[in-house]
């Protein structure tokens, strides 16, 4: 091609400017991209697709303040990517052989220096969940920023911990990656953990088995005490840096946030397994620095991933701090920490409590100071030489603290004597209740102003939800609100229109409080005692499709009882409103009841396209005219041509990510483990009534569906059906054939026991979009551990686990019932009892060994009959075995084994008479149709017909026998069914005239269109019934029928036929009464020319001739209008 004929590709610079590309690595397997495939929306969706790119990695800036780097672990500084406030970025690695760990840190310049923070631990990006980040500054500004900034003011406030908030990117499918990022409050308000120190000692905490905690000078760790120079045991000359100290440090009476120095750590062991969440979160804490002889033995490590942890810290062990007297007074003293929660954030509370001295505590003492002692005199004897002498001393004051630490230290014990004497510490029980309600001064028996100091109070007043903020005299409302329905019934009907489904809900209460200032926790609860979902198609092989399973249980007096629980119950508990701005949810409990699901094809695809008629009617754009008049797009006959760029900006996943969802903390969320009982059946052909009363659309899905012509995945929806569609080569129809055995086969399942698991939160931080994906992802993983149980459930397969199942169920009535009867026949010393039992169990073993075996042989023959009718290339042959088996399921009596042999043998000589008139009639039809094409195709059926139709009778009649079988052996009272049979609320609606118009649901019209689909009447559109007494008049769009309480015809005429109506007294055979006279235009064959409707009164008289005159209007309206 000539140079001027390549496509040009072009960017534009609002959305992609140059400064967003910078040099990346070379290998591609780095560049990881997601795609998300979206239809458009409008009529354009019925075309077009939209296919999207991104990278899989977004990075999203929640700070208000600061900016953000982001780089590789180990890559060089210069291929961090800057982040700025309130941006998104995409993030690829720089070095395809560095770990896949990133690590951050945030933006503050001084001078000409890039940053003052270093890098924070590297971590896993592909991990989800919050992660809290320890963000440290560089040596050189660690030390001048200490102690100088205004804190209290929340200016300049250091910046200590970053979250790390890794979560799935919406519209890629579970495979983008957003990572957000945002500083946490320095003294925990709000941020994921928190130090609370209510001693009067000082603590030392750090990451368990890091050491990555910087270096601290005398000078330092005196700064981070809070004493300044001339304070008390501050001393004014310079300070020797010789002593190195480890450990963050948290003050008396300050509240501190913690984070992971080391948020990614691998095994160093065979298999290298990557350290949990659990293990990372393991804090060490000590009363005196970390490497000091002092924070050594008073080192204690305890877990901040589980509440209710507790660890204690002995000041009596501070041995090389404090003299011996205060440190046998400290033997009744702990410094107990406990892990509790204060909303979304997960708390480590220190406080003083009292212990029991007991011999082993004061031996131990003894001992401590005694090891002490001797090594003070090893270090003066005169049996070392010089330099011996030289080394101890070294060591010695290498493991002694400092004067200025051992004045703080003998400073918090003389204020805890002082506790001890006024009897305001608690006990251990006392402080770990205490903690966990979290109060003002929770720590003490009773308030101790002279000892706490008010700037330090202050501190602790910001860091808890304390509520003396709230002015006393504003008022507080509570509310209450408390709703109960008796139910709620919805109809869906489509756009033919017909009604495919009824939805009803039963006995629905609704309870909630709460007050105005969301000071004290809220409650809402909602209950819904019953849900039923009919199915109203017609020819539908189950009338209920959704309903909860109403078990039987049997008592000791062998009564049937029916558990009266609701099918759905949420309670939800709300803590009060927390500073943080996150929801908190202190319960969420959600118990569904056992489900049963039982739907057919057909019933799927109409219901799939209602819903997503709505959708199209909610997503429709209008135009409104100059007069105010509202035009949808499907009036248009242009389609706008959709604006691309819009849409890719909307639907990118960067824009998904662009928002940060609102958070939602669980202290305890729970969903309860429920079975779902799922029987899936191919939809049935319509017959030509049901036809043409629901229209060629809907009739052309059932067919399409019952053929096999499905297409799953294409389109908007799930599962769509390719409508008139025809065979017409001969491996069109062999793939045609092939393909509705497939189906039939892989969807005729009965009764597939699927267990879907629990969900148990306890102190989780999400969003709404993060937990329905976790949620989905749960029941999806669910979903497929019950494939197994799903294959064999298939009819194909005879139902190998319902077989199973009712063995298993077999096996324990023949143990437990003899059991039950010894235990009775004891009770009432009735021997009999015993051998009734005994009698039990065994015919229970039968029923279920005999009948089990039995349905899985039907299930087996009938699948092989109706896929060999497939065969057969005769559809009305196979329509007319769909009707004889609805007709067999609503018979309803259970077939015996001599019905079945009955009806067995008829199904046989049937098969072998369809076969032979086969072969005369179907070339003749053939012929016609399509003349000597279609003569020669009906010769082909012919024979194939009087091979296979035979064949299939046999099986019929096996099937027949089979179930006749299993209907002997269980006799009347079926015991293995665990569950009532349900059937559907009421009657299907019933839609008026020729424009089938939508009224106000009536039972009685309902009731009177089902039966109108039983008679003569059936496929004409209703228009309205009149109960006359002793007779029913049935009124179609075009006839009048009339029949009698014995169901026989009385009358049938067409309105065509009628000349005029009129209302008399007339005489019948019980006398005088009122009826209509109904004129005839042509007399009949007996040559009547007038007939009589009696009615019981007047008033029923004068409403049926309003209802004749009006159906005499509108047949005639009809014929003049051709229609």
């Amino acid at each position: 091609q000539e140079q001027d004929e390549i496509p040009q590709i072009t960017f534009q610079d609002q959305y992609f400017p140059e400064h967003a590309y910078s040099k990346a690595c070379l290998s591609p397997a780095k560049y990881e991209l997601t795609y998300n495939l979206s239809v458009l929306t409008g009529p354009w969706g019925e075309y077009s697709r939209l296919l999207v790119f991104s990278s899989r990695f977004l990075i999203r800036n929640d700070s208000k303040k600061y900016d953000m780097e982001i780089k590789q672990v180990n890559s060089a500084d210069n291929s961090a990517r800057l982040v700025k406030k309130g941006d998104i970025i995409p993030f690829h690695w720089a070095d395809t052989h560095l770990p896949e760990l990133v690590c951050v840190r945030p933006v503050v310049r001084k001078s000409q220096v890039s940053t003052i923070y270093c890098w924070s631990g590297g971590f896993d990006i592909c991990c989800l969940g919050m992660l809290p980040l320890r963000i440290r500054q560089k040596p050189q500004y660690a030390s001048s920023s200490r102690g100088k900034a205004d804190f209290t003011s929340g200016q300049n406030e250091p910046i200590r911990t970053i979250r790390a908030h890794v979560e799935i990117t919406k519209g890629t499918g579970g495979t983008g990656i957003t990572l957000s990022l945002r500083e946490e409050n320095p003294w925990g308000n709000g941020s994921l953990f928190r130090i609370e120190n209510r001693s009067p000692f000082t603590l030392w905490i750090a990451q368990d088995g890091v050491l990555a905690n910087p270096s601290y000078s005398r000078e330092e760790i005196m700064k981070e005490l809070g004493c300044t120079q001339g304070g008390v045991g501050c001393t004014n000359g310079p300070y020797e840096n010789t002593t190195t100290l480890k450990g963050d440090v948290v003050r008396s009476m300050q509240n501190v946030s913690f984070g992971l120095d080391v948020p990614f750590r691998q095994g160093k062991y065979a298999g290298r397994r990557v350290a949990s969440l659990k293990e990372l979160l393991l804090l060490r804490a000590a009363l005196a620095p970390l490497s000091s002889r002092g924070g050594i033995e008073s080192t204690k490590v305890i877990g901040l991933t589980k509440i209710g942890n507790v660890m204690r810290l002995s000041p009596s062990k501070l041995t090389t701090i404090l003299n011996d007297e205060i440190v046998t007074e400290l033997l009744s003293v702990r410094v107990m920490g406990v892990v509790c929660a204060d909303g979304p954030t997960r708390v480590l509370r220190f406080c003083l409590t009292e212990k029991e001295v007991t011999a082993k505590d004061t031996m131990s003492n003894q001992l401590r100071l005694s090891a002490l002692g001797f090594e003070n005199t090893l270090h003066t004897s005169s049996f070392l030489n010089p330099v011996q002498a030289n080394a101890s001393e070294a060591s010695m004051r290498k493991r002694e603290p400092d004067n200025e630490l051992r004045t703080c230290t003998i400073t918090a014990a003389l204020k805890t004597n002082d506790l001890m004497r006024n009897g305001s510490l608690l006990t251990e029980d006392e402080a770990r209740i205490q903690a966990f309600r979290g109060t003002d001064h929770w720590w003490l028996r009773r308030t101790f102003n002279n000892i706490v100091n008010n700037s330090r109070r202050s501190d602790i007043d910001r860091s808890h939800h304390s509520l003396s903020n709230l002015e006393t005299n504003d008022c507080d409302y509570i509310f209450t609100f408390q709703a109960s329905f008796r139910g709620f019934v919805l109809s869906m009907v489509d756009s033919i229109p017909s009604e495919i489904a009824v939805a009803s809900l039963r006995s629905v209460e609704a309870l909630a409080k709460w007050n105005s200032k969301r000071t004290t926790d809220a409650s809402a609860a909602i209950s819904i005692g019953w849900l039923q979902v009919d199915n109203h198609c017609p020819s539908a092989p189950f009338p209920v499709a959704v309903c909860a399973e109403e078990l039987r249980e049997e008592s000791d007096e062998d009564e049937q009882l029916e558990l009266p629980r609701p099918v759905l119950t949420i309670g939800l508990t709300f803590a009060p409103k927390h500073t943080s701005g996150i929801s908190c949810l202190k319960s969420v409990t959600i118990a569904p009841r056992d489900f049963s699901v039982s739907v057919d094809l057909g019933f799927i695809v109409r219901m799939q396209q209602f819903l997503l008629g709505i959708q199209e009617h909610l997503e429709r754009r209008v135009d409104y005219r100059e007069n105010n008049a509202c035009v949808a797009l499907e009036s248009q006959e242009k389609w706008t041509v959709p604006d691309i760029n819009t849409i890719f900006i909307e639907r990118r996943p960067s824009a998904a990510a662009g928002g940060a969802d609102q958070k939602l903390y669980f202290a305890h969320l729970t969903i309860l483990p429920c079975n779902l009982s799922l029987s899936v059946a191919p939809a049935r052909a319509l017959t030509h009534a049901q036809a043409a009363l629901e229209g060629p659309d809907a009739a052309s899905v059932h067919a399409a569906v019952r053929k096999g012509d499905l297409l799953i995945g294409d389109g908007a929806g799930l599962l769509r059906v390719k409508t008139g569609h025809h065979n017409r080569t001969a491996l069109a129809v062999v793939r045609g054939v092939f393909r509705s055995i497939l189906v039939d086969a892989l969807l005729r399942c009965d009764a597939a026991l699927l267990n879907f698991p629990g969900v148990a939160l306890r102190h989780h931080i999400t969003s709404g979009p993060q937990l329905g994906t976790y949620l989905m992802a749960h029941y999806l993983a669910a979903l497929r551990s019950n494939v197994p149980a799903l294959l064999g459930s298939l009819a194909a397969f005879g139902n190998p686990i319902g077989l199973m199942r009712g063995l298993g169920d077999g096996m324990s009535d023949f143990v437990s019932e003899p059991i039950k009867g010894l235990k009775k026949s004891m009770e009432e010393l009735n021997p009999s009892l015993f051998m009734d039992g005994v009698a039990r169990g065994t015919g229970s073993l039968a029923r279920h060994t005999v009948g089990g075996f039995a349905d899985s042989a039907s299930m087996l023959t009938e699948t092989l009959s109706k896929n060999m009718a497939v065969l057969t290339l005769d559809r009305q042959y196979a329509i007319r075995r769909d009707r004889r088996y609805v007709q067999r399921g609503a018979e309803g009596p259970k077939t015996t084994f001599v019905d079945g042999i009955g009806s067995g043998g008829a199904k046989l000589l049937r098969g072998v008479l369809d076969g032979i008139t086969g072969v005369v009639k179907a070339p003749m039809k053939g012929a016609e149709k399509n003349g000597v094409e279609g003569f020669a195709k009906g010769v082909g059926k012919g024979i194939l017909g009087l091979i296979v139709k035979p064949v299939i009778g046999l099986t019929d009649a096996a099937t027949d026998v089979m179930i006749g079988v299993k209907g002997s052996v269980e006799g009347d009272i079926n015991n293995s069914t665990r569950y009532i049979k349900r059937h559907q609320l009421r009657p299907r609606r019933a839609l008026y005239g020729q424009e089938r118009a939508l009224q106000v649901y009536r039972l009685p019209d309902a009731t009177a269109a089902s039966l109108m689909m039983r008679t003569r009447l059936a496929g004409e559109p209703y228009l309205s019934h009149c109960d006359v007494g002793d007779r029913i008049v049935i009124l179609s769009t075009k006839r009048i029928l009339v029949f009698g309480m014995d169901g026989m015809e009385k009358l049938f005429l067409k309105f065509k036929l009628i000349k005029n109506f009129e209302v008399r007294e007339v005489f019948l055979k019980g006398g005088v009464s009122w009826g209509v006279l109904v004129f005839l235009k042509v007399a009949r064959r007996n040559g009547g020319e007038v007939e009589v409707i009696g009615c019981k009164d007047k008033d029923t008289t004068m409403r049926l001739y309003a209802q004749l005159k009006r159906g005499l209007h509108l047949a005639t309206t009809t014929e003049d209008d051709g229609i």
